[in-house]
């Protein structure tokens, strides 16, 4: 199984790794390179640099990569910019999904969405519950999801937030709990 993983960041990368355990190869893409522990790390991955904003720059990508399986687990995924800049969380998620639809036609596809889709007011929500997102983030997602919603081979996968380890090396954003962490230690 050949898979193309839209994003580099945490989730993105663990994915790779996960499916080179099993002995399935993976090819990442993303504008800018994984961060430098990317580089150690023998499990990662090839990378290809794509801006999938761009309908040419994703059509070649998925052409080239060879995948029959693509994940979408692209940003933006910081909920505090989004909501400073909702109307461009809003067309960078509609746009990616929008051409690696195009561009992936048939291929089985998975959107990383969020459970931010929801407001809150359900306790348990699942399946059959109307998506009603409090926050931009989770209405850029679901404008993702929406674009894959006829589509029998794609499927969304809601998850709650995922933290871990970053380092803010190579110029990457720092997720919440890195954030936090090292600011702890800078004694702020």
């Amino acid at each position: 199984m050949r898979t193309l993983i839209v994003g580099s960041g945490f989730v993105g990368g663990a994915l790779a790794r996960s499916l080179a355990t099993d002995g399935d190869s993976a090819l990442v893409a993303s504008r800018r390179p994984p961060g430098l522990e990317h580089d150690a790390d023998p499990l990662a991955p090839q990378w290809i640099q794509l801006d999938a904003t761009e309908a040419d720059d994703c059509a070649r990508v998925v052409e080239s990569s060879g995948a029959d399986t693509i994940v979408l687990v692209h940003g933006p995924s910081d909920v505090t910019w989004c909501a400073q800049h909702p109307e461009e969380a809003v067309l960078g998620h509609l746009k990616a999904a929008r051409n690696t639809a195009r561009a992936a036609d048939v291929l089985r596809t998975i959107l990383i969405s969020t459970d931010n889709v929801f407001d809150g007011s359900v306790p348990l929500p699942d399946e059959r519950t109307p998506a009603n997102p409090a926050n931009a983030y989770g209405r850029a997602k679901l404008a993702a999801e929406e674009v894959f919603a006829d589509r029998p081979e794609a499927c969304a996968l809601r998850v709650s937030l995922i933290y871990d380890w970053e380092s803010g090396e190579n110029g990457k954003w720092l997720n919440f709990f890195a954030s936090c962490a090292l600011r702890l230690r800078a004694g702020e």
